[in-house]
């Protein structure tokens, strides 16, 4: 039987994330799984104690979760698993406009593109840490510390980058999965689309919307 620590980092307080987090702790039986929850912290610092976790206590994969994502349930986490990899990520859409996938592939002149119409299991470049489980033997590829603030966005806290391009210098790319897809916020598969055509509408932006159609 797998042995799976759940690892959050928590700084926000989604009901929807806290009533998906504990009903699918308790239908996950096919797994020897442990959660540990982190309140409150700089978010690399939190993950890194969680990734110190998994090792000392030998779990074999750790299984990161966001605090605003939702409807989780055991048979995404039995795609990941299946994926058989060292990083599986659940599908998912960003909570702001354009709501793109947030599985996605380096573009041309330094841009990455949502992977809009991906099927099954697909490689990535680069994915955030919604539903992202993460063999324990990945971190024998990283130095210390694992995971390491990079500024993006206007945001001095993403890990995600820094975290995929060094394991892409040993070869490791992550592994899409689009089986089944996540929420996010207010973000879910079955509104994405009115979402993206209301904002296009009403606030005539069409600027993003043209970098979904080069989504691959």
């Amino acid at each position: 039987m797998k042995r799976i620590l759940v690892g959050v980092c928590s700084n926000r307080h989604d009901d929807r994330f806290w009533d998906s987090f504990f009903k699918f702790m308790k239908e996950c039986p096919g797994y020897d799984i442990s959660a540990s929850i982190v309140k409150d912290t700089f978010l690399a610092d939190a993950q890194n104690e969680l990734t110190k976790q998994c090792i000392g206590a030998k779990y074999d994969y750790l299984l990161l979760l966001d605090d605003d994502h939702w409807g989780h349930t055991s048979e995404m986490l039995d795609c990941l698993v299946k994926a058989d990899t060292y990083v599986a990520t659940m599908k998912t859409y960003s909570r702001h406009y354009p709501y793109c996938c947030a599985l996605l592939k380096y573009g041309g002149k330094n841009t990455v593109l949502p992977i809009e119409n991906g099927k099954g299991y697909v490689q990535c470049d680069l994915t955030g840490f919604p539903m992202t489980l993460i063999r324990r033997d990945t971190f024998d590829l990283l130095e210390q510390p694992y995971f390491r603030p990079v500024e993006a966005e206007g945001r001095n806290w993403n890990t995600d980058i820094d975290f995929f391009e060094r394991l892409a210098l040993s070869g490791i790319k992550p592994k899409g999965c689009f089986q089944h897809c996540l929420n996010h916020d207010k973000i879910t598969q079955d509104n994405v689309f009115e979402y993206r055509h209301k904002e296009r509408k009403d606030n005539n932006n069409m600027a993003w919307f043209d970098l979904l159609r080069q989504g691959v």
